[in-house]
């Protein structure tokens, strides 16, 4: 009987056009850190940005990994086998009920032996994303596994639990910036002998804490709260007055900030900044890049000259446009756009495409169509540079109409 983590000649194939697309998918994507590969490993990154957590991790580790999901997708056969296929398991949640759990006890299994295989394994602890620059608590399920593994290995091999910092500069906006920062690593034999005296449910609450400290080594940090929105805006204020080019250094600079208590005035001031841009439709990029008049009127000429790839690209990659625009609206939760968006160019486009290029080379040169098709892989980047261009230039444009009014 196969097992989800045997090597699959079609995945091996596919697997670096994902990895290629997902880069595709940033403007700008920052690898920091490195990891183990020498025993089990077990990622732990933070969960923001629903699918594309998930593609990060799989761009990170350099062969197959396994993941795990919410079982409640798996329902439908068609689903659960293209899941099963990407080398995701199905993990039952408390939510969907309490006889439910005991399934779980024979997908730990199926995680155990690809780790012992060593086959990297990856699960998101905090088991739901979050648009937040923070972490919500961690739930046992990587404990169980954790543990589960090193009871199967012992002293054969280490088991790491490798946290993951996946720090988004936008999380809504497709082609933004991302920095994958891979942290210190626990190791559970070391962990284990450090906490012998401790009973295993003790064990696993120390773990959970252990590695919520390591997690938020990896990201910018800052306790949900009431003073979230003000130390995120005072922070990327901060940040604008001396801006490095380098993510891991912006990140740095932010994480200083954002951990600093501020005063009730310096508070007062943040949220009034952020309802008065959010007002005037200035976006927080604008307030932290403060490009000047010449660098506007720059950017306006480069995007009517850019206008004509902006048109063509369009064309190329309409049914990608045509899908996540009826999906779209039946979205909830807005964290899903940038995943709809990465099926829709990465998957849909192609094969959509590839039959309408086959049959307009019965009329017009079959090495256009070839051009065309190749060209399409590309196109999203031109669209959406374009259009977030725009959008950043009309922002930049309001922001000198009518700088903050401590700067007038």
């Amino acid at each position: 009987m196969s097992r989800i983590h045997d090597r699959d000649p079609l995945y091996n194939f596919l697997r670096p056009y994902v990895c290629r697309s997902f880069k595709r998918a940033y403007r700008k994507i920052e690898f920091r850190g490195d990891f183990p590969r020498d025993g089990a490993v077990i990622f732990a990154p933070n969960h923001a940005n629903a699918l594309m957590d998930a593609l990060a991790v799989l761009t990170l580790s350099a062969g197959p990994t396994v993941f795990v999901a919410r079982a409640d997708i798996f329902k439908k056969r068609p689903t659960r086998d293209i899941l099963t296929f990407l080398k995701i398991l199905p993990i039952n949640r408390i939510r969907d009920g309490v006889d439910s759990l005991k399934e779980n006890d024979a997908i730990t299994m199926k995680c155990i032996d690809c780790l012992r295989d060593k086959v990297p394994f990856c699960i998101l602890p905090e088991g739901t994303h979050r648009t937040q620059h923070s972490l919500l608590p961690l739930r046992k399920g990587i404990a169980r596994i954790a543990f589960g593994t090193y009871e199967e290995v012992k002293d054969e091999m280490p088991v790491y639990i490798v946290p993951v910092g996946l720090e988004y500069e936008d999380f809504y906006r497709y082609r933004s910036t991302l920095l994958v920062n891979t942290g210190r690593p626990i190791v559970l034999q070391d962990f284990m002998r450090e906490h012998s005296d401790l009973d295993q449910q003790q064990q696993m609450r120390q773990l959970l804490l252990l590695l919520e400290e390591r997690m938020k080594e990896t990201i910018v940090y800052i306790p949900s709260g009431k003073d979230y929105a003000a130390r995120w805006e005072n922070a990327n204020m901060e940040l604008s007055k001396a801006l490095p080019d380098d993510l891991s250094a912006r990140q740095e600079r932010l994480r200083e900030e954002s951990g600093k208590e501020l005063s009730r005035k310096e508070r007062r001031r943040a949220m009034h900044l952020r309802k008065w841009r959010v007002r005037k439709g200035i976006s927080l990029q604008s307030l932290v890049y403060r490009r000047s008049v010449w660098r506007v009127i720059g950017n306006i000429l480069l995007l009517i000259l850019g206008l004509p790839l902006f048109i063509a690209s369009a064309v190329l990659i309409l049914p990608g446009l045509l899908t996540v625009s009826v999906f779209r609206r039946k979205l909830r939760d807005p964290a899903f756009r940038n995943s709809l968006r990465f099926v829709a160019y990465t998957i849909i486009n192609p094969v959509v495409l590839f039959p309408i290029c086959v049959g307009l080379a019965f009329v017009v040169p079959w090495w256009a169509c070839l051009a065309a098709y190749v060209l399409s892989f590309f196109a999203t980047i031109l669209f959406y540079d374009w259009a977030n261009g725009v959008s950043n230039t009309v922002s930049d444009i309001r922001l000198l109409a009518s700088p903050p009014k401590e700067e007038q």
